[in-house]
């Protein structure tokens, strides 16, 4: 019942939050997700004998989510003449950037780890510590350049709740209900090929229909002003069609990316002995608990909607 009761609370303040809020501040509201995240991912790893670097690792995380949100910022004002800020601008400049800060990183952390009093310690310390910028900073900062950069963002990221939404309830009740062969054992002992599979078929389903009929979607969506009009001058937007076989690749991929997500975290839990990363969300467990399935699933939206494969 508190599993319900939480998520009849969250749902409607997430979609909220992905539709309504100005772009600053759906930026905080990630960097405000981001930093639980990361001391509940610290935790599993000090649970596994390990001594994380925290301060540095809550630096790097937040560093990173700062230069996604700088980036969507620089490419949305114009240049105004100045070939700096045309240079910035650039997409590929901005991913060599990023390519750099996240090569230096290991190299900071190692010279942190120097301090180590048991220098065993010291090389786990910087590995497991560096993990989490890509695992949440980079992952959650897709979602940034989603909302950012793409037309109609929160449409897609409302798409991507909702493939992960229905699968993770095609997966809780049908594994539940029927579930017989056990997916991953040592992992997650709870889930079964059969909820795998109904996982895939809810999601493909929920993200089929959504972008085969994006087009009445973002209409009504237009209609309860979450969405703007394509222009002043327009109504209501009007998205490109989706071809049936792409929405499906995209949702089945979407999902599988998502499923992996949740078993990595699971992984980690059941290396440390624990059952939840936190107690923040009653019946959920912790912050890392809800997003961990979205982290794989962030880039893999972003890879789509970036190469223009789908549209919303």
């Amino acid at each position: 019942m508190q599993r319900v009761l939480t998520a009849i609370v969250l749902i409607p303040l997430v979609v909220l939050a992905v539709f309504k809020a100005p772009f600053w501040l759906f930026a905080l509201i990630l960097a405000i997700i981001a930093l639980p995240c990361a001391d509940e991912y610290l935790n599993i790893a000090a649970a596994h004998n390990l001594k994380p670097l925290r301060t540095l690792t809550y630096v790097a995380v937040l560093a990173v989510l700062g230069y996604y949100y700088v980036s969507v910022v620089i490419r949305q004002v114009r240049p105004l003449g100045l070939p700096g800020l045309q240079t910035l601008r650039d997409p590929w400049t901005q991913y060599q950037i990023l390519l750099v800060m996240v090569s230096l990183m290991p190299f900071v952390l190692l010279v942190a780890a120097m301090q180590t009093e048991d220098l065993r310690q010291a090389l786990p310390s910087a590995a497991v510590s560096y993990i989490a910028l890509p695992y949440i900073g980079i992952t959650l900062g897709f979602l940034l350049f989603t909302r950012g950069l793409i037309p109609d963002g929160a449409f897609a990221i409302l798409y991507l709740l909702l493939v992960v939404w229905a699968g993770d309830i095609c997966a809780y009740y049908v594994g539940g209900a029927i579930g017989r062969h056990r997916l991953a054992p040592r992992i997650s002992p709870g889930k079964s090929w059969e909820g795998a599979a109904a996982s895939i078929v809810g999601s493909m389903i929920a993200g089929t229909l959504m972008l085969v009929y994006n087009r009445p979607i973002a209409e009504r969506l237009y209609d309860w002003k979450l969405l703007a009009g394509e222009s002043v001058l327009s109504a209501k937007p009007s998205p490109a069609p989706n071809a049936i076989w792409m929405a499906i690749l995209v949702s089945v991929s979407i999902n599988i990316a998502a499923q992996l997500g949740d078993l990595v975290e699971s992984m980690m839990k059941r290396g440390a002995d624990i059952k939840d990363s936190g107690r923040l969300l009653p019946g959920h467990g912790g912050i890392l608990d809800r997003v961990d399935a979205l982290l794989l699933a962030s880039p893999v939206l972003w890879y789509y909607c970036s190469f223009r494969k789908i549209n919303f």
